[in-house]
């Protein structure tokens, strides 16, 4: 019989748990009775409940695993952890609000028995601001065109991988990873699931806009800046710009000085933000290279 492992990470979700715990459990019982499961929350350093509510579900339920870090490790990281520690023959992310439907559980499972190493949900429609909705189009556009992947536009953590691609990621253990991308760019036969993604019921999102920013600035730096040109062209085009300006100072009894200095304004804010980006992308090589092994965890428990 094959088993399916179901990765929760959670933070700070004692309202939730239970429900998605009865939910799953559920599924598993009366939808897809023909395979096993187990389910692994991953918490990022709960300071509620959540801690005391899946050490209870642990103690009552063997297929309740629970593994608990000394900080939080962000929201991929958590979930790549999950990832490490299931021992499924397919793994299954989901976020413990439920916006995502665990009903497509058994859809996902019947593409992966057809081949399909990856399904993942692809967001059809979701309840959010026509703001939210343009800045993800464009973040998706601009990383689709500077990069050799073509990766999915709208397409969510919530998805099915093969223990292949597991075994791929345990290659790569980022410190910063943007696991989105790892999994698709690490597939063979990906195939995408349209859903309507749901508001959450209980409870508030950590997400929040600052933390969807600096995301998308990671999985920028993660995957994009190691497949993409768009960084050589910015140079580029900085370097012309530079020659340029040098060559109007150089002629600067011209009457456009007021609009040289603004421009030389603009420029140098376009450049020190370009020169931040790539510090950022060193520092992040340096802790990679420099990396010592650490104990993350403050408890794991039914983990073997």
């Amino acid at each position: 019989m094959k088993k399916i492992s179901i990765c929760i990470p959670v933070l700070n979700e004692g309202e939730n748990i239970l429900i998605a715990y009865s939910k799953i459990k559920e599924i598993f019982l009366n939808e897809i009775k023909e395979y096993t499961y187990e389910i692994i929350f991953t918490d990022n350093h709960s300071t509620d409940d959540t801690e005391k509510i899946i050490t209870e579900l642990c103690s009552n339920d063997n297929n309740v695993k629970y593994i608990r870090f000394k900080k939080n490790l962000d929201y991929d990281k958590s979930i790549l952890e999950g990832y490490f520690h299931s021992t499924g023959d397919a793994t299954i992310v989901i976020d413990c609000d439920l916006q995502d439907p665990p009903f497509l559980f058994k859809k996902f499972i019947n593409y992966w028995e057809q081949g399909f190493d990856l399904v993942y949900g692809k967001v059809e429609s979701r309840k959010e601001s026509w703001i939210m909705n343009s800045l993800r189009k464009i973040y998706y556009n601009l990383m689709n065109q500077s990069s050799f992947f073509n990766y999915p536009k709208n397409a969510h953590d919530f998805r099915l991988i093969d223990k292949k691609i597991i075994v791929e990621l345990k290659k790569n253990n980022l410190l910063f990873p943007y696991v989105r991308g790892m999994t698709f760019s690490l597939a063979k036969n990906p195939i995408g699931i349209p859903y309507v993604r749901n508001l959450r019921d209980k409870g508030v999102s950590k997400l929040g806009l600052y933390n969807t920013f600096t995301y998308a600035i990671n999985a920028f730096l993660e995957e994009t800046f190691l497949f993409t040109t768009i960084f050589r062209r910015i140079s580029l085009v900085l370097t012309i710009i530079l020659i340029a300006f040098t060559l109007i100072n150089f002629f600067k009894n011209f009457v456009i000085i007021t609009i040289f200095q603004n421009l030389v304004i603009i420029f140098f804010i376009f450049l020190f933000s370009f020169l931040s980006i790539i510090l950022e992308y060193i520092t992040r090589i340096y802790f990679q290279i420099k990396k010592i092994n650490v104990n993350i965890y403050e408890k794991k428990i039914n983990i073997n």
